[in-house]
């Protein structure tokens, strides 16, 4: 038989379908991105129509109007004449127009040499430059002070000079009465060293140091010599001071003699009282014992000048507050004061 001739090979082409082809091309993206642009483009307008005003969005509508931008016009005059969209925080300069922002100064206008005749109105010397005379690259030490401009180099007037050699001389009367008083704080405390320093050296006294009680007070200097149970300088009921007191009373004498300070002199008794038909009471007790002591300070050597005050206080200040009738209660107190006697 004779032999047929081979056939052709078959050769079977399938083409996709035009939507699977669009998937996978990016055509659609390009569409996607023009709308979600175009939303935000119409939110942000809708935004603006609602927080500005009429002027505010005229001037934004004359900044896309290139035929009624003018060239001549400074920035304050431009697309929203100097204010910002928010009308919580709109800042104008005096030039703009409208009533809805709130005014703020013009911006400095600093005029060149020569040009005098360009300052605005009513002002005559040029604004200082923000950098004052520096570089933009050059560091600001803010803790440095500004140049010293032409009013602060003029002389001060008189009054100002007045008051500048008052602020002095007030100063000068500070710091010398804080020094005096620092003086006399260790004068004090050198004086009470002394005195507790002659009644642990002297025998006959030395028993009787838990009856002097010395302290500082806003007085001054205060000695309380007190009586104890075993001790009393007065007898009772009487303001005839006996020899220990005497002692006690020259000791004291004799440590407040070199200081010219003034002595204050109170008598104090204990909460034990006369019977009431009695003329005779603590008021009286204590101001005679008082008085007792002072003579025996003035025969001592201390000057009666220095005595500028000398009282009674019956029972009304008691050392012991918790117990009236105490023996520490029954006291002669010395103060002496800060100040010099007069």
């Amino acid at each position: 038989m004779p032999r047929k001739p081979a056939l052709p090979p078959i050769i079977v082409k399938r083409h996709l379908a035009a939507h699977d082809e669009e998937e996978h091309n990016g055509t659609w993206k390009l569409a996607y991105a023009d709308f979600v642009t175009a939303m935000m483009t119409f939110f942000l307008v809708m935004w603006l129509m609602n927080i500005t005003t009429t002027e505010q969005r005229k001037g934004i509508a004359d900044y896309f109007n290139p035929v009624a931008v003018s060239q001549s016009q400074s920035g304050a005059d431009g697309m929203l004449s100097g204010r910002s969209v928010d009308k919580s925080g709109s800042l104008t300069t005096p030039n703009a127009e409208g009533d809805q922002a709130s005014p703020v100064a013009s911006p400095p206008v600093v005029a060149s040499v020569g040009d005098s005749d360009r300052q605005p109105a009513g002002r005559k010397d040029p604004m200082p430059h923000p950098l004052g005379g520096r570089t933009p690259g050059e560091p600001v030490d803010l803790l440095r002070a500004p140049p010293a401009s032409s009013a602060d180099s003029a002389p001060a007037p008189a009054g100002s000079t007045a008051s500048l050699g008052a602020t002095r001389a007030e100063l000068e009367a500070l710091l010398d009465q804080q020094s005096a008083e620092l003086t006399e704080k260790a004068a004090l405390e050198t004086l009470e060293r002394d005195l507790r320093g002659r009644i642990a050296a002297s025998p006959e006294l030395s028993a009787l140091s838990d009856s002097v009680v010395i302290q500082q007070v806003p007085e001054g200097l205060r000695v309380q010599l007190t009586d104890q149970a075993r001790f009393s300088m007065f007898k009772v009921g009487s303001a005839q001071m006996n020899e220990p007191g005497r002692r006690l009373m020259r000791m004291v004498a004799a440590a407040l003699a070199p200081v010219p300070n003034g002595i204050a002199i109170a008598g104090h008794t204990d909460g034990l009282g006369y019977a009431a038909e009695s003329k005779y009471g603590n008021w009286e007790l204590s101001s005679d014992r008082a008085n007792a002591a002072r003579r025996e300070l003035v025969g001592a050597g201390i000057s009666a000048k220095r005595i500028v005050r000398v009282e009674g206080r019956a029972d009304l200040d008691h050392f012991a507050a918790n117990a009236p009738l105490d023996p520490s209660n029954r006291r002669i107190s010395i103060t002496l004061l800060r100040k010099p006697a007069g």
